[in-house]
């Protein structure tokens, strides 16, 4: 059987360098081929090995392939996956498989919308995964054993080759007492859904309401946290409420939105020039703004600030902070703030080679900068497809590329019809674009995302 193992081997190099190399007799390729081949091959003619030592109920992989698996169906993920998948399509002893919770993907720019006027902001997976050679697994990692190279999936296993890590972000309440219990997060499409619903609820309810005071404290919204997330539903929130009173018949005097920022200005990751515009923009619509403020209690009524302020409401929406789940520190693996993964110039964990990192949960850093890079949409999909060409590099001997973040530009959106950002464009360095006319790059922007997914996956993706 080994010599007849051994034969089928070379005359299957014989085949393979024929057409990777066009006959060319490459010493150092046939050589790392011969020994993917001699380990991958006998596991298709040889006894199958007992699974008795990883003591896993249920393993679900074949061991005749190398699985490589992708934790999470964000941008990243999604975009790692695919391009995987096409990458490794004459390869059938690899197998590309895609864990997430949830049967779809989430916008999460987008997330603002659907907590205050139902956007649509989900896409079914099935649309973006159909017709390509991807094993969908739908359930929560709850552990990953990186000496075996298994991944828990509920009660399930399934042993890699190589694994990437695109799990996104939780909320961090940062152990501000109540935060957790007495807030609203921003964080899921169930978060926005759930938000929504109170939303609804509490202007209906308040159109009945007799006494004055209580009409302004149930139409008090305060929004915890002055990043991205927080402005964005700010301002959406403020154009809702619109819609509240002309429908509810209530005096706009009784509604009232504040934005609470521990720093110093909104949106610290923009220049400040940016930063400014927004913050008056968002005064313009009504907005009340706390900057240098800093939140340390809420109850169920009340949230208690640094300075010694109270600020009366039951509708507090935290967006103040994200954390990566505590599920890589719990592998073994080195985490840094946030929780996020440490990886090397490569998106590799920096003591695992056979892990690699996206988005959230990568603390990928700018190598011009030296700063960690945002958790952003158009920064996620860069390292999915540099990922996949890293672990495709590795498998077959190839150089590897390193990590180098490209800005394409930066928009904030302040409701339905407004938002201020820039854009990178090939001759000026900058071009910035602010009111209607930024509304439409911000939807731009959203599009090209959805047209890099429908690109990488060659389906036509819609919502």
């Amino acid at each position: 059987m080994k010599k007849d193992i051994q034969e089928l081997i070379e005359r299957f190099l014989d085949e393979f360098m024929q057409i990777e190399y066009k006959g060319k007799d490459h010493i150092i390729a046939r050589k790392h081929y011969r020994e993917v081949f001699y380990e991958l091959i006998p596991k298709y003619y040889g006894p199958k090995k007992s699974y008795s030592q990883i003591k896993a109920p249920d393993l679900i992989s074949d061991p005749a392939l190398k699985n490589i698996v992708v934790i999470g169906a964000g941008y990243g993920g999604l975009t790692a996956a695919l391009r995987l998948e096409r990458l490794l399509k004459r390869y059938p002893f690899f197998k590309v498989h895609l864990i997430d919770k949830h049967p779809f993907h989430t916008i999460k720019t987008q997330l603002h919308e659907a907590a205050v006027r139902k956007a649509e902001v989900s896409i079914p997976l099935y649309k973006i995964l159909k017709n390509r050679n991807i094993q969908f697994h739908l359930g929560e990692v709850k552990n990953i054993d990186t000496e075996n190279r298994i991944v828990q999936i509920d009660e399930r296993f399934l042993n890699y080759q190589f694994l990437i890590i695109a799990i996104g972000s939780k909320v961090n309440y940062y152990n501000i007492p109540g935060m957790a219990e007495h807030s609203f997060a921003l964080q899921t499409l169930f978060d926005a859904d759930k938000i929504y619903q109170h939303i609804s609820s509490v202007c209906a309810l308040s159109a009945s309401e007799k006494d004055e005071n209580k009409v302004k404290e149930n139409l008090r919204f305060v929004v915890g946290g002055g990043g991205l997330s927080g402005v964005e539903f700010a301002g959406e929130l403020a154009d809702y409420v619109l819609k509240c009173i002309t429908n509810y018949n209530i005096n706009n005097r009784n509604i009232e939105i504040i934005l609470i920022e521990a720093a110093n200005r909104l949106v610290p990751f923009m220049d400040n020039e940016f930063s400014e515009k927004i913050k008056q923009r968002l005064i313009d619509k009504g907005v009340k703004i706390l900057l240098n403020s800093k939140i340390v209690k809420l109850t169920d009524d009340e949230i208690f600030l640094e300075n010694g302020k109270t600020i009366k409401t039951k509708n507090f929406i935290w967006t103040g902070g994200i954390r990566v789940s505590d599920l890589l520190k719990r592998g073994g693996l080195k985490t840094g703030p946030a929780g996020r993964l440490i990886v090397n110039q490569y998106l590799q964990a920096e003591d695992n080679k056979y892990v690699y990192a996206i988005g959230d949960s990568a603390n990928a850093i700018n190598p011009v900068t030296g700063k960690p890079v945002p958790a952003a949409a158009q920064f996620a999909l860069q390292q999915g497809r540099l990922v996949a060409e890293n672990i495709y590099a590795e498998i077959f001997g190839k150089s590897k590329k390193a990590y180098y973040p490209k800005v394409l530009g930066e928009v904030v959106s302040l409701g339905k019809h407004l938002a201020i950002g820039w854009l990178a464009l090939p001759i000026l360095k900058k071009v910035t674009f602010v009111g209607f006319l930024g509304k439409l790059l911000k939807t731009a922007i959203r599009e090209k995302h959805i047209i890099l997914l429908r690109k990488e996956s060659r389906n036509w993706i819609t919502y």
